[in-house]
């Protein structure tokens, strides 16, 4: 999170860092944004701004006797959707951008949407009108879904619902395309067919066509998958300060996308070129790919992560990245790569508790276990005597286990395994640290286990026992 945080300061900083514009040059005045609200006379208000999933203070104004103010600069105000907070951190969203930077807010906190309205504006006036009209729709879509879940078994009155249910989201659709149409080539358009998901059609699949059902949700899924991101427009630089590019971003690689590491990596380049349209669109994107493939707890995405930092990062596609930063990059791509999913993993050559030695690859088992641990470790306290009824179980159907101690104190590690009775696998040691098991296998922590195959190929990594014992119970049965 530390070095996530630390990527986004450093985007924001550069994004912002634009040098002396033409009007501050001038003295004259590059926006002036008026704020009328009686109810706050004398109060404070906040000028914010959304850049992707975080929002930001820009300004801060205090209302006159009359709750009139403004808020106005010479320096440039990149175009966006920009807040206006108020003590009660209730806020209004509107949009600024080259052609809106002159007009005024008019609200009152009896009722701040319903009041709400713009001067100067006409941008500003139509997207309000569109947010009211999808806020009655959904209004109205909400009671409706409300009253389907409640008419389950009431069949005519299912249809009855359901038609109005295809009727609002008619209507939703239509909204929005007439929006978007009405503003052709505006920040308002850009941004709606932005939010907007693509409009899924129903495969031609005949009647009578074997397993129809499953056909039927592949193709649309492949088109939602196809299609997701058709609507952003990755040259505008305007959504970067909105909180669509981000939940778009987000939804798509976490949630629409089949978390396979694989077919990530062939979508995050794809989502790259397209990103290239606009420099810091193409920053933004790449930064938010890597921490959120870095952050992931889905096993098996540290390889999107390993090839977003060696294609842009370390091969000189992101200027933004000082040297600190690609060689803390390049120390954990090395610590990463070796242990990979699929890949064979290193070989180990150890000595055991008795004094002989142990060679990884001589082991003939289909699957072999590897964890590494300390009996100093409050995790490993449970998680390794968990791990050896599990091997007690599993031992007879092909589950060979190989603990390794990964530090030098023989007393504690071999108290620990008599008095939990572990002297019946393979208990094995390096006190010289020759064998690199650290780097090899990215050990920082206790306990990690990975699973191998009859091959030593890497097939799990980093489970606990509870997760091992459902892949167990899999691939070689319930024990």
């Amino acid at each position: 999170m530390r070095q996530a945080t630390r990527f986004l300061v450093f985007l924001l900083l550069l994004l912002f860092s634009s040098g002396i514009t033409e009007a501050q040059k001038k003295g004259k005045e590059y926006y002036r944004i008026g704020v009328e609200i009686p109810s706050l006379a004398g109060r404070e208000v906040y000028l914010g701004y959304h850049f992707g999933d975080k929002n930001y203070v820009k300004d801060t104004l205090r209302l006159d006797s009359r709750g009139h103010g403004v808020f106005h600069g010479t320096d440039t105000l990149p175009g966006g959707v920009y807040l206006l907070v108020m003590p009660n951190m209730q806020y209004v969203e509107f949009l600024v951008d080259e052609e809106n930077r002159f007009f005024t807010i008019i609200t009152d906190t009896t009722d701040i949407f319903r009041s709400l309205r713009f001067r100067g504006s006409k941008e500003n006036s139509d997207f309000l009108g569109y947010q009211k009209k999808l806020a009655a729709l959904n209004k109205d879509l909400r009671e409706l879904h409300k009253a389907r879940s409640t008419n389950r078994e009431n069949k005519d009155s299912l249809r009855v619902i359901q038609a109005r249910i295809d009727s609002i989201n008619r209507l939703t659709k239509e909204l929005t395309r007439r929006v978007v149409e009405d503003h052709r080539g505006t920040f308002l358009a850009h941004l709606v067919e932005a939010m907007v998901p693509p409009d899924i059609p129903n495969p031609d699949i005949p009647e009578g066509t074997p397993h129809r059902d499953s056909l039927i949700w592949a193709e649309r899924y492949r088109f939602l998958r196809d299609h997701y991101l058709d609507g952003v427009d990755f040259s505008d630089e305007r959504l970067l300060r909105s909180p669509v590019l981000y939940n778009r971003l987000h939804q798509y690689f976490n949630r629409i996308l089949i978390q396979v590491p694989d077919s990530i990596i062939s979508y995050v380049d794809t989502v790259i070129a397209r990103a290239s349209a606009n420099d810091k669109v193409y920053q933004y994107v790449v930064i938010f790919l890597l921490n959120n493939f870095q952050q992931s707890n889905i096993m098996g995405m540290d390889a999107v992560y390993v090839h977003l930092a060696e294609k842009y990062y370390l091969s000189g596609k992101a200027p933004w990245a000082d040297s600190t930063l690609l060689a803390k990059l390049q120390e954990r791509v090395v610590h990463l790569k070796p242990n990979l999913l699929g890949k064979k993993a290193h070989d180990l050559k150890m000595e055991t508790l008795d004094g002989q030695w142990v060679d990884l690859y001589e082991i003939d088992a289909p699957y072999t276990v590897l964890i590494f641990w300390d009996p100093n470790c409050g995790h490993c306290k449970k998680a390794v005597p968990q791990l050896h009824n599990l091997y007690r179980k599993y031992h007879d159907k092909g589950l060979e286990v190989m603990t390794i101690y990964i530090y030098d104190d023989r007393k504690a590690w071999e108290k620990f395994l008599v008095e939990h009775d572990l002297l019946d696998w393979i208990n094995a040691w390096d006190p010289y640290q020759m064998t690199g098991f650290r780097v090899y296998y990215d050990i920082y922590s206790t306990p990690v286990i990975y699973v191998l195959d009859r091959d030593k190929r890497i097939v799990a990594k980093r489970l606990d026992v509870k997760t091992l014992e459902r892949f167990l119970k899999e691939h070689l049965g319930q024990g």
